[in-house]
């Protein structure tokens, strides 16, 4: 529509959002949706818009449900793989492609994996009853198709996230957290962590190393609707410049930063 400098993605997901629908690959429904998005390129009226399809890439946000008991708060290995390989056919179309966890959905922290989203974390002794975290079910997509995923959005604004329960309970500063964040990625083999994918017998993967560089890094900011949130951080942005002043001079710079949402914009 005249705006050839934005990039736009599709957002497939979102609390209580439908998951990918069974009996489906990956290939078939990305053949479905390259259909879908050429065809609809088609029908535009813009002189402008010059862009080869109408979407440029996919944003996995695939997330729970309020219902605790609700299926879509397990990842069946088959939804898992089905993300995995449509995104490895829009990769080969030249088609952007992100996911976008909650903080606790690709836990940096810890090695322990579930398919499941309805799980206590991060502390016994915090907020030990909220149900709707998750342990690493997102590390599954970087591990076996993490070439096919050009960024992450890690959604720090998770309700009682680590960033959280560090920067509140624990009383570290906000961007001694980022920075620490990403220090504690940098290993011998990388950047990334070791998750244990063992611990769900139904997948064929093993204790290993996930890849997570820096050039995939989006930090997931909340905007002004979080300030007076309990259980969702706002990050100042004179924590965030500071964290990456540091990290500059570290030579450990993210890709960038992301926020959710426009439209809930708040106070600032």
């Amino acid at each position: 529509m005249g705006y050839d400098s934005v990039v736009h993605l599709v957002s497939f997901g979102g609390w209580n959002g439908p998951h990918l629908p069974k009996g489906y690959s990956g290939d078939q429904l990305y053949e479905i949706f390259k259909n879908f998005n050429n065809q609809q390129n088609k029908t535009t009226t813009s002189k402008e818009y010059h862009f080869p399809t109408l979407w440029d890439g996919i944003d996995w946000d695939l997330e729970g449900h309020d219902n605790i008991q609700h299926p879509n708060n397990e990842f069946s290995v088959e939804l898992l793989n089905q993300i995995g390989e449509f995104s490895n056919s829009a990769k080969k179309d030249g088609l952007l492609t992100s996911i976008a966890p909650p903080e606790s959905y690709l836990d940096t922290t810890t090695s322990r994996f579930s398919r499941l989203v309805n799980l206590t974390y991060p502390n016994d002794d915090w907020h030990q009853d909220f149900l709707y975290h998750g342990w690493n079910v997102y590390a599954y997509i970087m591990a076996k198709y993490g070439e096919d995923i050009d960024f992450a959005f890690i959604q720090f604004y998770e309700s009682y996230s680590h960033a959280l329960y560090q920067t509140e309970k624990m009383k570290m500063s906000q961007s001694e957290f980022l920075v620490t964040y990403i220090k504690n990625l940098s290993t011998e083999k990388g950047f990334g962590y070791y998750v244990n994918f063992q611990d769900d017998k139904s997948i064929d993967m093993k204790h290993q190393f996930v890849h997570l560089p820096l050039s995939k890094i989006v930090f997931g900011f909340a905007n002004g609707w979080a300030l007076d949130s309990e259980k969702a951080i706002f990050f100042n942005p004179f924590e965030v410049q500071a964290a990456f002043d540091q990290l500059h001079r570290m030579n450990l710079v993210p890709r960038g930063c992301g926020y959710w949402v426009v439209e809930e914009e708040g106070k600032c």
